[in-house]
């Protein structure tokens, strides 16, 4: 399974998210056993790149990264596999930044083998809590910016992982 662009995307700083945007959209909405099975259907840089985005595109404010984060970690499961995707492409950055809000958030919302209750509202209330997610926050878009070029010069370069060159139509 491929993503389809026109030759031009290539030069495209979004890139890496077209490999994967027609497999998200596809499963949006959808429960979690539609986006598992696209997820099956893909090699290991495509799924590197689908669990980020699906990550990385709910990260917008402080209160996203923060809630996403735990959702991520806690009823998903799926952040190891993010972490992985980040290896896979060699971001060590980018694993750094997830490695610290994991551990801030199980610092503070896990007791033994039990989790509290996670809110994005958990950050107006524990200014503490606040100050450490920000300067979590504030490398993690740093970390993400810069992978995110990193990932669109890897595709560019294993093209054959990713895409189908539609001609452009003149």
């Amino acid at each position: 399974m491929k993503a389809e662009i026109n030759q031009k995307d290539l030069h495209s700083h979004e890139l890496s998210w077209l490999c994967v945007k027609p497999m998200l959209i596809s499963v949006r909405g959808q429960d979690m056993v539609a986006k598992r099975e696209v997820y099956l259907q893909l090699n290991e840089g495509q799924q590197a790149l689908y669990l980020f985005y699906a990550y990385h595109n709910h990260t917008k404010s402080l209160a996203e990264f923060y809630w996403f984060s735990a959702y991520h970690i806690i009823e998903l499961r799926s952040w190891s596999g993010i972490r992985k995707g980040m290896q896979f492409f060699d971001l060590h950055e980018m694993v750094d930044a997830l490695n610290n809000i994991e551990v801030l958030i199980t610092d503070a919302k896990k007791s033994g083998r039990t989790w509290q209750d996670v809110s994005p509202t958990d950050l107006d209330h524990d200014l503490q809590l606040r100050q450490q997610t920000e300067r979590i926050y504030n490398s993690y878009q740093q970390a993400s910016q810069k992978a995110i070029i990193a990932m669109n010069d890897w595709v560019r370069q294993h093209q054959e992982m990713f895409l189908e060159i539609k001609e452009d139509l003149k």
